[in-house]
Formats: structure tokens, C-alpha cells, sequence
């Protein structure tokens, strides 16, 4: 089973278990799966989806960021072993109970599929993909068809 332990300054604080089809929060408020009771900890930090047999972690558009590996991230697959960075507390993601499970057939580098009906699930729940819009289409509000900033280059230079 995956586990996320939660340290301070090097020193573990706490083991969460990690189960297929579990969604946990991480922030500051006591509502959350993981509270980190630290000022630069947002309210409702991040998200971590199970989604098949992988595990998402997603920021919530915190105030200072989530890193994964010492690299600023929006949504993160996470890998064993990697080190989430959240304020002041570090979560290492413990996945090698899937390391002793895998065969040498399974240890390549194939894409696996996603259960698409989870996968569907956790887009919707992100409000990822809304419709596409094909640039033609695009109309801003002041009916203009160019982009900001496109508008922006052709004033300035």
C-alpha cells in the first residue's frame, strides 16, 4: 500500500496509507485528509486523486506554490520516492510496495491506460477541459478577434 509520510526538519510527524479510489486534501484547516498546521500552508492546499493505479497530487491554487522534486507544479504523477515541498514540510510518496509487486515484464516503459470512467470522473472534478475553441472562433469581449496580448506586441512595437 502507498504511503505519504509527513516530516518537519527531517523528522517524520506522520504514516498516511494510500487506497485506490481515495482523494485526500492537504492544507492548514482542520478539514483537510492532512493538516499542516503552518501560516505558509494555504486553507486547502492540494489534492492527491487516486486514479487507477496512480496517484495525482494537484495544487490548488495555493499561495506559495506546491513543489514536487524541488519544481514548481500545477498536477504531478507521482512516482516512489518523490518529495513533495509544501510551506515548510516535506511528503515523501512511498510506492514501493508496487516495486515488489512488479514482475520484470511489468518493469518497462510502456504507457499504461487509465480507467476512462475515473479519468472522466477526476477531468469533470478539475473543470480541466472545457469546450474547445478553435482560434477563428475566439471573440473577445470587445469584439476584437486578436489575443491581449497579441494586441499588446502590435502596441508596443
Amino acid at each position: 500500500m502507498p504511503v505519504l509520510t509527513l516530516l518537519f526538519k527531517n523528522t517524520p510527524l506522520h504514516e498516511y496509507p494510500l487506497r485506490a479510489g481515495q482523494t485526500l486534501t492537504i492544507g492548514r484547516s482542520q478539514s483537510n485528509d492532512i493538516v499542516i498546521d503552518n501560516m505558509s500552508v494555504s486553507g486547502l492546499h492540494a489534492r492527491i486523486d487516486s486514479v487507477s493505479a496512480t496517484f495525482i497530487i494537484t495544487d490548488l491554487e495555493s499561495t506559495n506554490g506546491t513543489f514536487v522534486n524541488e519544481k514548481l507544479i500545477s498536477t504531478h504523477t507521482l512516482r516512489d520516492k518523490d518529495l513533495i515541498l509544501i510551506g515548510k514540510h516535506h511528503l515523501v510518496f512511498d510506492r514501493s510496495d508496487l516495486n515488489k509487486e512488479m514482475t520484470e515484464e511489468d518493469n518497462d516503459d510502456k504507457t499504461r491506460y487509465l480507467d476512462t470512467a475515473q479519468y472522466r470522473e477526476l477531468l469533470q472534478k478539475n473543470k480541466m477541459h472545457g469546450p474547445e475553441i478553435k482560434q477563428e472562433d475566439a471573440e473577445y469581449s470587445d469584439g476584437n478577434k486578436e489575443s491581449f496580448f497579441a494586441r499588446l506586441l502590435k502596441k508596443f512595437f
